[in-house]
């Protein structure tokens, strides 16, 4: 197995049953020129400066799968993997994903949801470069005094991702770990949602 010296890994969480959208799964729906969420969120890690690319798929996983694939080449190769209990929530996901990442030792683990289209390679680069330039458990990005995603996990933090039970991401340990948290300020897409109708219909139009 081939490892780069001092990687981040990024996840892309991408196994959830996208319920608050009703029928429509929206990292399966596409912008004004037909390109899926998941693509547009994909293809933003893939021009960082992250390694390996991860994606974790679960729920309607042959219909992602075909979609990522029909979207090649990106500007690096993409793993996937599958969180075959997805259906016990957020943290099984990932589990999965970390468990994944961690085979190839990284120094850190991006933690990125499938639903950040608007999401900048340019930040995911200062993430990592605040990672390399000082020791923290995990960098987050902050606008307007909030949290957003995506945050970045040092390795040592490995084994409290993977204990991670329940229908939860990891916000419990961002709160557990208090001042030791580093902040990144960035801009609103970092908080940016989609889980209704009317903010998919928003996206289809981007």
């Amino acid at each position: 197995m081939t490892t780069r010296p001092k990687s981040v890994a990024a996840i892309l969480l991408a196994a959830g049953r996208s319920t608050r959208t009703g029928a429509r799964h929206k990292l399966l729906a596409s912008d004004r020129v037909g390109v899926p969420m998941v693509v547009r969120t994909l293809r933003a890690l893939c021009t960082s400066p992250a390694w390996p690319i991860i994606v974790v798929l679960g729920h309607r996983a042959d219909d992602l799968r075909t979609v990522i694939a029909a979207h090649a080449p990106y500007e690096q190769d993409v793993t996937t993997c599958l969180a075959a209990d997805h259906a016990d929530g957020l943290s099984a996901s990932l589990r999965a994903g970390v468990r994944e990442a961690a085979r190839h030792r990284p120094s850190g683990i991006l933690i990125c949801l499938g639903d950040m289209p608007g999401l900048k390679p340019d930040l995911v680069a200062r993430l990592i470069a605040c990672h390399r330039e000082a020791a923290a458990p995990a960098i987050v990005p902050v606008h307007g005094g909030r949290h957003g995603h995506p945050a970045l996990w040092d390795r040592a933090m490995i084994p409290e991702l993977i204990a991670l039970r329940g229908d939860q991401g990891a916000r419990g340990l961002i709160r557990a770990l208090g001042t030791r948290v580093r902040t990144l300020d960035s801009d609103p897409s970092i908080h940016q949602d989609f889980d209704t109708a009317e903010q998919l219909d928003d996206f289809a139009r981007s």
